[in-house]
């Protein structure tokens, strides 16, 4: 019986005018911001490959000066986004898209578009990360909001009673068929972005892992819509007054919910101001950490053990150069205290979107946008992934400079040089993005807010089932 209603239910949907138009119109939409993404996402790539071959290139011709003189020439690193990222940008805005890597302090992302767009721009900042998120739970509620009440007024309901067909029964079929509707959209556009990004991206098998685990995301996500549409179909007689009960949970879980949990976490959660960043970090440079002794103590117990380990008796008897000695010493100090603070930071901005989810009492969207970022690697995990890898970098080639310098100099002279072939042995940053199951891992959280609503929303549904009356 239930395999008959299912196909019942099937191909009333989809002989139903609505698919169609809906579908047409929401493919026709998403296509537009998804070729408009990936065009924007190339021309980015483009940019930032350009810009990082030139630094590297300007840092490689430097010419003959001090070792440490050319480290405090820099280089500019940039992080490669996933080519998900066309579907969903994520934080691309809002975060920095460089980072300028030089010695004695750690320095955070620069650059964010966000900073660089006007007021007009913003407004037309929309992704199809935003119409699968927003705009097709519209779709959803659309078909499946009169599923009950649409019998119940053309008096069929009754007839189904009548033949024995059980609420259960007719409910499962009903919301099966749906879903099975609803993945005769889904798929198409699934297949076609893979095909699209497969023509103007590199894949690799890690993308197409994530871009499997989205569409799985996605589908649940509207099974919770779907669930809980059928269920307010039956409490409700009228038709009309399903649609609005069902508008109202969309936009309290989609346009409210975020807005809501970002205000409260901004409240109860602040982050620090830049200036008190740091202020904090300058401080506990000079100050020391826990029994560590100031800037002063610490270097005076540095340079007894140096004279120790080199079996001398003055600074200037040393058979390498001190000044780089020295620096390696104290960076390697602030390096630690750099570490702490940032990793304080990026702990800080974590809770912050824990705390948000809060506000997932209200609806599944807010769980859905993190999922969604995460696996396109647009989040802050991908981000804090790139910035601790630029920040190895960093200790790397600074650890050179200071190697040449402290191999070809002695005591307190200044007299070390370096080449173009010094400087162009330093190994390109390339950065590797972190596998799928990092993404998951990140993820975990959201994914169970997600199963968690389903389940709330088929629980939902059974019961309503035993209300359902002619």
């Amino acid at each position: 019986m239930i395999v008959a209603i299912i196909r019942k239910e099937l191909l009333a949907v989809v002989r139903d005018g609505r698919l169609l138009v809906l579908a047409f119109s929401v493919f026709a939409l998403l296509s537009g911001f998804f070729l408009a993404s990936i065009s924007e996402h190339q021309q980015l790539q483009q940019e930032k490959q350009a810009v990082g071959a030139s630094a590297k290139q300007q840092w490689d011709t430097q010419g003959v000066k001090n070792p440490h003189a050319a480290a405090h020439f820099g280089i500019y690193v940039f992080k490669p986004d996933s080519p998900l990222a066309s579907i969903d940008p994520g934080l691309r805005h809002y975060t920095g898209q460089t980072l300028w890597l030089e010695p004695h302090k750690r320095n955070g992302a620069r650059f964010s578009p966000a900073a660089d767009q006007g007021l007009a721009s913003r407004f037309g900042q929309a992704s199809a990360g935003f119409v699968l998120v927003a705009l097709l739970p519209l779709l959803v509620v659309a078909l499946a909001f009169n599923a009950v009440t649409l019998e119940r007024e053309q008096g069929t309901l009754r007839m189904l009673h009548s033949l024995g067909v059980s609420a259960m029964q007719l409910l499962l079929g009903k919301f099966i068929g749906l879903l099975l509707a609803f993945l005769l959209v889904l798929l198409p556009a699934m297949g076609l972005a893979m095909i699209i990004l497969s023509r103007n991206f590199d894949l690799t098998g890690d993308h197409s892992l994530r871009l499997l685990a989205l569409g799985a995301s996605f589908f649940i996500y509207y099974a919770v819509f779907a669930a809980l549409a059928m269920s307010t179909s039956i409490h409700f007689h009228s038709s009309r007054l399903a649609l609005f009960a069902l508008l109202a949970f969309w936009s309290g879980s989609v346009l409210i919910a975020p807005r809501l949990g970002a205000a409260a976490a901004e409240a109860w959660m602040p982050i620090p101001a830049a200036t008190a960043f740091w202020a904090a970090i300058k401080d506990d440079i000079q100050q020391g950490l826990d029994n560590d002794g100031d800037h002063e103590k610490r270097e005076a117990l540095f340079n007894v053990q140096l004279l120790k380990q080199y079996g001398v008796t003055r600074i200037e008897d040393l058979p390498v150069g001190y000044a780089a000695l020295k620096r390696s010493f104290n960076d390697g100090y602030s390096a630690r205290v750099h570490a702490l603070h940032f990793d304080r930071l990026s702990d800080a901005f974590e809770r912050q979107s824990r705390f948000i989810h809060i506000a997932s009492l209200l609806g599944p969207s807010i769980a859905m946008r993190s999922v969604s970022m995460t696996l396109s690697g647009m989040d802050l995990a991908h981000q804090r992934h790139f910035e601790d890898a630029a920040e190895n970098y960093r200790h790397y080639f600074i650890g050179l400079t200071d190697d040449w310098d402290r191999e070809r100099s002695h005591g307190t002279e200044h007299g070390a040089q370096g080449h173009d072939d010094d400087w162009a042995s330093v190994k390109a940053f390339r950065y590797q993005s972190p596998p799928v199951g990092f993404a998951l891992h990140h993820a975990l959280a959201d994914l169970l807010v997600l199963l968690a609503w389903l389940v709330a929303a088929l629980i939902a549904l059974l019961f309503s089932a035993k209300r359902l009356k002619p």
